[in-house]
C-alpha cells in the first residue's frame, strides 16, 4: 500500500509544482504579489513526515517552509500571496498515507 502512496505522492507533487509555475508566472507578470508568512497547522505528528512535508512545500514556486515546529505541529510558510491551507499544503494526505502520521 506505501508503494502506492508514494506513487501517488510523486504524481500529486509534479502536477503541483506545474501548476505553481503557471500562478507564479501569471502573478510575476501582472503584479499581483503580497508577500506573507502563514502558519499552517498539520496533522502530521513525526518530524520525518513533517519534513517531507515542509520540503514539499518548498519545492513548488511561490510558497517556501521557513520553519518546522515539530512538537507544536505548526508549519511556517512564506508565501507570494495570501493563500488557504488546502492551497498551501494539498499533499498532505499523500505524505500521511506513504509515511504515516
Amino acid at each position: 500500500m506505501g508503494a502506492i502512496w508514494g506513487m501517488r505522492y510523486w504524481l500529486r507533487l509534479i502536477r503541483e509544482i506545474i501548476g505553481s509555475i503557471i500562478d507564479v508566472s501569471k502573478r510575476c507578470v501582472n503584479g499581483d504579489i503580497d508577500p506573507c508568512i502563514i502558519p499552517i497547522d498539520t496533522v502530521l505528528q513525526s518530524p520525518v513526515p513533517q519534513i517531507m512535508l515542509a520540503n514539499s512545500i518548498t519545492y513548488t514556486p511561490g510558497t517556501v517552509t521557513i520553519e518546522i515546529d515539530t512538537p507544536g505541529k505548526i508549519l511556517y510558510v512564506g508565501a507570494i500571496n495570501p493563500r488557504t491551507r488546502g492551497e498551501v499544503i494539498p499533499l498532505e494526505p499523500h505524505v500521511e498515507g506513504w509515511i504515516g502520521k
